[in-house]
């Protein structure tokens, strides 16, 4: 690892949440301040969603994560488990394990094997119980927390309680409520305190914003006025509740900070004695005003978060501020989908990707990697990456090389995770390695690379584009694939008649002045003995011979046509003399002689074969020349006492 930058991995599900923002905007920070590169592998659905393969597929980009190139592990843990049995985590857990000098840390919920940082909001909690008392001045204080018996419902239950006892007030029993952390708990509170079955306090401390926004909705159903009768502060200081009809007063968990302890932690063990900057931010910054608790809402904070959410179609491009803000909605009013399912093949379908990269702004490259053989339906891949992956489409923005499609395509070892990441650069970047999959089945993964200041980090518009990219390839290749089916002959792999139609209307309209035509039909000898003696499977095989042997003899420009059960043709249009007719059917009698030899079966695989050059291609239709050649064949098995029946 001598001589490259230091990289930290950061494992972590549905990037978009609030919880993982924060905690990806403190571990930039510090990343930024040490000059490392982080590499986030991201699913982008959380791990309780309900399609299991889905699920699995998503999950599989942890897979990717070469642990040899990480120099320090963060884990979400918060959003890592969810799925039966925690069976994802532990798969990760399982690997970590076998890297026992690796900086490995879990992010507030412990770990097994892995060193825990926990979420210090402990203050921050406090001072949400001191602004209802000293900024409101209420004394009859409801606490609303989340499950019974989970850990962080206790915790912030204990501190809530403690913090208002300080006060020298008392919480009573009946205002000590247990939830769920989501709306409904705080709509059932609601109703208890509207029908009188709780006595009605003046201020309700939440340790959710769902719950908060759960109890002030039904309370304004009742009539009951929210912050004049009952003020409510919330905890998270979510988007949804910066948007709510009646905006949450909200505390800001201490998440930033979580996570750029970890940074500094690393960076104690694979740096000792370097300098540790801390992140620090005062109280203020954890508290954003709402309408809930009746303080001065900071107008520029709600219409931000407000802005993030709305479904606006175009941007002021005028406004600097807002150059790069795409939105979700004008990315829908791109018809991205449209644009990428459209694609009529799969080389359009990249470069169609490689063109809507821009949506994605701000980004310094974007890059889809695919494994080699993505389009193959018949060998699908569901855990774990290839050896060699391809990079097929790279968009950047700072100068580095653009590309798209097979061509150019760029094949790596997938142990360096990314060619890029092997590649000197001024200033660290973070790199969001998204799955490429369909409904499970491995097709290759995504990078984003922005800079470690750069502002969203990650929302529903990227998950929108992994989606889109995901259908996009899978409607490609199954196009490609009932093309396929359309025109080739399944069993041997040749074109079918109709392929052969398409295919020679080609050749036809590429042909130059002076070219000939040149076709060969061969037709298997004694097929119903085989079938009838030694059984279909032999009869398959016999087939299959005479197919590959007449393909071996073709020259670049011919194609091979099964017609039909044991009847094959070659056809060529280039530069041909006579002689070519009795040379092209003895190359492959004897071709097809040595393959039946060394085949070990207990009968002969032979062929009749006719070969017929004409001078000029576009003076005879393939019918005719096809019956002609098909006479010769005939004449040729008559003449060598060839028959069907042996």
């Amino acid at each position: 690892m001598k001589g490259r930058r230091k990289r930290i991995g950061l494992f972590v599900a549905y990037p978009e949440l609030t919880h993982v923002r924060r905690i990806i905007e403190g571990i930039m920070a510090q990343c930024e301040k040490y000059d490392y590169d982080l590499c986030a592998f991201t699913s982008n659905v959380h791990f309780s969603f309900p399609h299991r393969n889905y699920r699995l597929g998503e999950a599989n980009i942890f897979e990717l994560a070469n642990l040899d190139e990480l120099d320090g592990v963060i884990l979400d843990n918060v959003t890592l488990v969810g799925d039966e049995g925690n069976q994802i985590q532990k798969r990760l857990l399982e690997r970590l394990a076998e890297y026992k000098d690796l900086p490995k840390f879990a992010l507030e919920l412990p770990a097994p094997g892995v060193e825990l940082i926990e979420s210090d909001s402990e203050e921050v909690l406090r001072e949400e119980c001191r602004h209802v008392i000293e900024d409101h001045g209420r004394k009859k204080i409801c606490v609303l927390t989340g499950t019974k018996g989970n850990e962080i419902a206790e915790t912030r239950l204990r501190i809530f309680l403690d913090e208002i006892k300080k006060h020298g007030l008392e919480v009573l029993p009946e205002h000590i409520i247990y939830g769920d952390f989501y709306y409904f708990s705080g709509d059932t509170l609601a109703k208890d305190i509207a029908s009188g079955k709780i006595e009605r306090p003046d201020a309700v401390v939440c340790a959710s914003d769902c719950m908060a926004m759960g109890l002030v909705d039904r309370l304004a159903k009742f009539g009951i006025k929210v912050p004049e009768e009952i003020v409510v502060v919330g905890f998270d200081a979510s988007d949804e509740g910066a948007i709510n009809p009646t905006t949450i007063a909200s505390y800001e968990p201490a998440e930033k900070e979580m996570g750029a302890k970890a940074v500094d932690r690393i960076r104690e063990i694979i740096e000792p004695g370097a300098e540790i900057i801390p992140y620090t931010r005062n109280m203020y910054d954890h508290f954003h005003a709402g309408a809930s608790c009746g303080c001065r809402v900071t107008p520029v904070y709600s219409m931000k978060r407000f802005r993030d959410y709305l479904y606006i179609s175009s941007y002021n491009p005028a406004d600097e501020e807002n150059e790069h803000a795409t939105g979700i909605g004008a990315f829908m009013e791109g018809y991205v989908l449209e644009g990428f399912t459209s694609s009529a093949t799969s080389e359009e379908c990249i470069k169609n990707i490689y063109s809507y990269a821009d949506l994605l702004k701000p980004y310094q490259n974007f890059y889809l990697c695919l494994k080699e053989n993505w389009k193959d339906m018949d060998n699908e891949t569901y855990h774990g990456y290839p050896e060699k992956m391809r990079v097929y489409a790279a968009n950047s923005q700072i100068g580095d090389k653009s590309y798209y499609g097979e061509k150019d395509s760029v094949l790596f070892d997938t142990k360096i995770m990314l060619p890029k990441l092997t590649e000197e650069s001024e200033k660290a970047s973070v790199y969001f390695f998204s799955p490429v999959h369909f409904d499970g089945a491995l097709l290759g993964f995504a990078v984003l690379q922005r800079e470690l200041v750069t502002q969203p980090v990650i929302n529903v518009l990227f998950r929108s584009w992994i989606r889109y990219i995901n259908n996009a390839l899978e409607m490609t290749r199954s196009k490609e694939r009932l093309q396929a089916f359309s025109v080739l002959d399944m069993m041997t792999g040749l074109f079918n008649r109709r392929g052969m139609y398409e295919m020679y209307r080609s050749m036809l309209a590429s042909a130059k002045e002076g070219d000939s035509l040149f076709v060969a039909v061969a037709d298997m000898d004694g097929l119903k003995y085989i079938n009838d003696t030694f059984g279909h499977g032999e009869g398959d095989f016999g087939i299959k011979t005479v197919s590959s042997t007449l393909a071996s003899i073709a020259r670049p420009g011919e194609i091979c046509v099964r017609s039909g059960g044991d009847e094959f043709f070659l056809i060529g249009i280039g530069d041909y003399s006579p002689g070519d007719e009795a040379e092209r059917a003895i190359a492959f009698s004897d071709a097809l002689s040595k393959v039946s030899e060394n085949a070990g079966r207990e009968y002969n695989i032979s062929a009749s074969i006719g070969c017929v050059v004409f001078e000029d291609c576009k003076q005879i239709t393939l019918d005719n020349a096809l019956s002609e050649a098909d006479e010769r064949m005939y004449r040729y098995k008559v003449k060598n006492r060839r028959h069907r029946m042996v």
